[in-house]
């Protein structure tokens, strides 16, 4: 008889999620867990990688990952607050 192979279990949105937010801040995250952890997509990621505008990455060999200070400094320069919807007509 066949041996079974054990297929691994895919990782949800909210294991990525909580990865990401408790890792330490040197931690190496790929890119899926750092595109859950910002609220952005994979696609976004690799778009960002190319055109740049996005958290700096680092290249180990063919991998690609994303430091997570790195990140969090990126979002922190790249938020904007708020203290009204008023002001998003505003803009628009």
């Amino acid at each position: 008889m066949p041996k079974r192979v054990q297929i691994p279990k895919l990782a949800s949105t909210a294991d990525l999620r909580n990865e990401f937010w408790r890792a330490p801040d040197q931690a190496l995250l790929n890119r899926q867990t750092t595109a859950v952890g910002l609220g952005y997509t994979v696609g976004w990621l690799e778009w960002a990688a190319t055109s740049g505008g996005g958290p700096v990455l680092t290249k180990i060999g063919r991998s690609v990952r994303y430091r997570k200070a790195d990140v969090l400094a990126w979002l922190q320069a790249n938020s904007r607050r708020i203290s009204s919807t008023a002001e998003l007509a505003d803009k628009v």
